[in-house]
């Protein structure tokens, strides 16, 4: 009986799982707008330094995918949040066999689209460069380092991907408080301001313990964090009623 149970839990969320990568498809529209956003206030150069000698004076910009990436992790956390409400939950009742299926097949929907929007910044530092190519003129390239190695490409698309897949698990666990009770709407982003204000230094810890370590060490931190956040989440929405 147990096997069976297990068979059917994983036929439920398979299928609502592909019914939400088909039915939530417009919200890949928010990334491509995050993203081009991203873009956007890239092209004016994230960092200038100024060089000057006599009658001389040169002024270098440094273009990097950073802001496309920052734009890309509210975009998650704002898709996240948003899928645990229940708007979006009353939406799936036709197709989900119980609550654990509902939250396993949204939590496949939001790692898929954290990959997707992962390798979609990453290759967007590609088109930034291929812009500034254009735009600028060669003559203006610093042609040190503006060619993207198929490694590095490929290992920006990996730690992105991740990054995205923690930002999912955090908004969902928010949305998923918010639906618990509605005071958390305010409670969330007061708390989340006073400990970015006051506990800057805990937070530069929290940074160097995740990426100050190997690869392999990075992926298994960012991946129990995210796990263990979504399943705080499942947790809390059994306290939920199945449908109000």
């Amino acid at each position: 009986m147990m096997s069976l149970r297990e068979v059917s839990l994983q036929s439920a969320a398979f299928k609502q799982y592909i019914y939400k990568i088909k039915g939530y498809s417009n919200l890949v529209y928010g990334m491509f707008i995050a993203q081009a956003l991203g873009l956007l206030f890239s092209m004016g150069g994230l960092m200038s330094r100024a060089f000057g000698r006599n009658n001389l004076s040169i002024t270098v910009k440094s273009y990097s995918a950073d802001l496309v990436i920052v734009f890309s992790l509210f975009w998650i956390l704002i898709t996240a949040a948003t899928i645990a409400n229940k708007s979006y939950r009353n939406i799936e009742f036709s197709l989900v066999a119980n609550r654990l299926s509902s939250n396993l097949s949204n939590m496949g929907f939001l790692m898929t689209f954290s990959i997707f929007a992962g390798i979609m910044a990453s290759l967007s530092g590609v088109l930034l460069r291929i812009l500034g190519y254009f735009i600028f003129g060669p003559a203006q390239v610093l042609f040190e380092g503006f060619l993207i190695s198929p490694i590095n490409l490929l290992f920006g698309m990996f730690v992105t991907s991740l990054c995205l897949i923690l930002f999912s698990a955090i908004g969902y666990l928010g949305g998923t408080l918010v639906e618990l009770h509605k005071s958390f709407v305010i409670i969330i982003p007061i708390l989340t301001a006073g400990f970015l204000k006051v506990y800057v230094q805990y937070l530069m810890k929290i940074y160097a313990y995740f990426f100050e370590s190997s690869l392999p060490v990075f992926t298994l931190k960012l991946l129990a964090l995210a796990i263990l956040l979504f399943g705080i989440s499942i947790l809390l929405s059994n306290r939920l009623e199945v449908r109000k």
